[in-house]
C-alpha cells in the first residue's frame, strides 16, 4: 500500500525554505545599509552640496530646467567667471538662463521624491534641512543600498551560491569600507550613476548567463539597457564603463534580447536628450559642452596621465585600500568566469582611461570621487578569494581583507559624517576630520532619531537570518 501523500513533504520544500532564508538575509542587509546611510546624513553635506537640490526644486516648483528664480536662500547661487569669460564653479549662463554643469538625471530622480514630499507639506523653503535630507535618503542613500545588494547577488552568482561569506563581506565592505559610504548621504550624480551601473551589470549577468527564463530574458535585458542609459543621463563620468557593459550586454546571440537592450538604452537616454534639446537647442549638446568646461574634455597628455595615476593610487591606498584586494581577487576567478572577469577588467581600464586623460580630479572631495563607479566591481573582485585552493590561504586572505576593510570603514565613516566637501586635497582628510569630530564638530544629523530603530531592527534581522542559514560557510 502506498504511503499517504499527505505525510510526504514536497520535494521542493527544503529549497523553498532556503530561498526564503536567503531573501530574508538580502532584505535585512539592504535595510541595514540604507538605514545606516540615513543616520549619517548631515547638515554639512546638505549645505555644501546645495546645488544638487537646486535643480530638483526648479523642476518641481517652477517646472523649468534652469535654476534662476528660487525664493529659497540656499539656492541663491551666483555665477562666477574667469577673466577669460569662462565659468568658474558648477553653474553657467546660457541664453540668459542659469544652468548646473551637471547631467540632468540626478535632478529628475530627486524631483520624483520632492514631488511627493510637497504633497505631504514639506518644501525646501519651509524646511530646507529636513526636505533635502529626505530627498537624499530616497535617492543616493537608497540607490547605494541597492548597489550593495547587487554586489551581494553578483558575488553569490560568481561563487555558485557555495558560500555566503565572501558575498556578504563584499557587500558590507563596499557599503561601508569604500567612499560609497562617504558619498551616500546627499543627492549626488556620481553616486546615483555608480549605483545604476552595478545594478545594470547584475541584470546583464542574469541575461547573458541565462539565469532567467527565455520569455523573461528580453525584459531583463531591456531593464539593463535602460539602466545603462540612465547612468549616462545622470553622469558622464562612467561613460566608457557603460560602453564596455553595453558591449557585454549585446554579446548575446539572441536577437530579441539585443533589440530589447537597445530599446531600453534609448529609453534611458531619452530624458537627457530632451533636457539638452530644450535647454541648449541640441540633444547632443551636454551641459559641460554648453558651459565650456574643457577640463572635463578627454585629451591625451602623458605628463597629466602620470600625475593622475600617482594621485589616484595614493587616494586608493589612503581612502579605499580594499580596492587593491578586490583587484587581486579577480585573478583567482576560475575559467568558467573568464568572460565576466575580462569584462570587469575592461570596466577598470575604461574608467582609468577616462580619469587619467582629463585635467580635473574632481575639485573638493573626500577620497577618489572619480573612482566611485569602480568601487562595487572592486568589491565583487573580493569573491575571487573563495576559489583559493588552500584553506589556510583562504582564511589568511579573509582575515587580511577584514582588517583592511575595517580600516576603510573607519576612514569612510569619518568622511560620511564629517563631510565630503574637502578642498585641501593635498592633505589627508581623515585626520582633520577625526580631530574635528572629537572636538565637537559633528554637524546636525536630521534623520538619526527616526532611523536608529530601523538600524537596530535590521541588524537583528541580519543576525537572525544568518542564524537561520545556520552559518556563513567558513573559508
Amino acid at each position: 500500500m502506498s504511503e499517504d501523500a499527505s505525510t510526504v513533504p514536497p520535494v521542493s520544500s527544503g529549497v523553498s525554505d532556503k530561498r526564503r532564508r536567503l531573501r530574508l538575509l538580502e532584505l535585512s542587509l539592504f535595510l541595514f545599509v540604507w538605514s545606516v546611510y540615513g543616520v549619517a546624513i548631515n547638515t554639512a553635506n546638505l549645505d555644501a552640496f546645495n546645488l544638487q537640490q537646486a535643480g530638483i526644486e526648479a523642476m518641481v516648483e517652477r517646472r523649468q530646467f534652469s535654476l534662476e528664480g528660487s525664493a529659497t536662500p540656499q539656492f541663491q547661487i551666483k555665477v562666477y567667471y574667469y577673466d577669460g569669460g569662462r565659468p568658474f564653479g558648477d553653474t553657467f549662463m546660457y541664453n540668459g538662463r542659469q544652468y548646473a554643469a551637471k547631467q540632468p538625471g540626478q535632478f529628475m530622480a530627486g524631483a520624483i521624491v520632492y514631488f511627493f514630499l510637497r504633497l505631504l507639506g514639506l518644501s525646501y523653503l519651509g524646511n530646507y534641512t529636513l526636505t533635502s535630507a529626505l530627498v537624499s535618503f530616497f535617492t543616493s542613500s537608497l540607490a547605494t543600498a541597492a548597489a550593495a545588494l547587487a554586489v551581494f547577488r553578483i558575488a553569490r552568482m560568481f561563487t555558485s551560491g557555495e558560500s555566503l561569506l565572501w558575498p556578504f563581506m563584499s557587500a558590507i565592505l563596499y557599503a561601508f569600507g569604500t567612499t560609497a559610504f562617504t558619498y551616500s548621504g546627499f543627492a549626488y550624480h556620481d553616486t546615483l550613476a555608480s549605483a545604476y551601473l552595478v545594478n545594470a551589470f547584475y541584470l546583464i549577468v542574469l541575461s547573458i548567463r541565462q539565469q532567467v527564463s527565455e520569455r523573461n530574458a528580453p525584459l531583463v535585458a531591456g531593464a539593463a539597457g535602460a539602466l545603462l542609459g540612465i547612468t549616462v543621463t545622470t553622469s558622464m563620468l562612467p561613460f566608457f564603463m557603460v560602453c564596455v557593459a553595453g558591449v557585454y550586454l549585446l554579446s548575446t546571440n539572441r536577437w530579441k534580447v539585443a533589440v530589447a537592450a537597445l530599446t531600453g538604452a534609448l529609453v534611458g537616454l531619452a530624458p537627457m536628450l530632451i533636457y539638452n534639446a530644450r535647454s541648449f537647442g541640441n540633444p547632443l549638446l551636454s551641459p559641460n559642452l554648453a558651459g565650456d568646461y574643457p577640463e572635463t574634455f578627454l585629451h591625451l597628455n602623458l605628463q597629466n596621465s602620470i600625475s593622475k595615476a600617482w594621485l589616484y593610487a595614493s587616494e586608493i591606498t589612503l581612502y579605499d585600500p580594499i580596492v587593491w584586494f578586490g583587484i587581486l581577487g579577480l585573478a583567482f576567478y576560475p575559467r568558467a568566469l573568464r568572460r565576466e572577469r575580462l569584462v570587469m577588467v575592461g570596466l577598470f581600464i575604461a574608467q582609468a582611461f577616462q580619469i587619467l586623460n582629463i585635467d580635473t580630479h574632481g575639485g573638493c572631495h573626500y577620497g577618489p570621487r572619480f573612482l566611485l563607479p569602480v568601487m562595487p566591481f572592486a568589491a565583487i573582485g573580493l569573491a575571487g578569494f573563495h576559489y583559493l585552493r588552500a584553506k589556510t590561504t583562504r582564511r589568511a586572505m579573509m582575515i587580511a581583507a577584514a582588517l583592511v576593510g575595517a580600516a576603510g570603514i573607519a576612514i569612510n565613516a569619518v568622511g560620511a559624517v564629517y563631510g565630503a566637501m574637502y578642498c585641501d586635497v593635498q592633505v589627508y582628510a581623515f585626520w582633520p576630520g577625526l580631530a574635528a569630530l572629537q572636538g565637537g564638530g559633528l554637524k546636525g544629523l536630521p534623520l538619526t532619531r527616526w532611523l536608529l530603530i530601523p538600524v537596530a531592527v535590521s541588524l537583528l534581522l541580519i543576525s537572525y537570518s544568518i542564524y537561520r542559514q545556520r552559518r556563513i560557510s567558513q573559508p
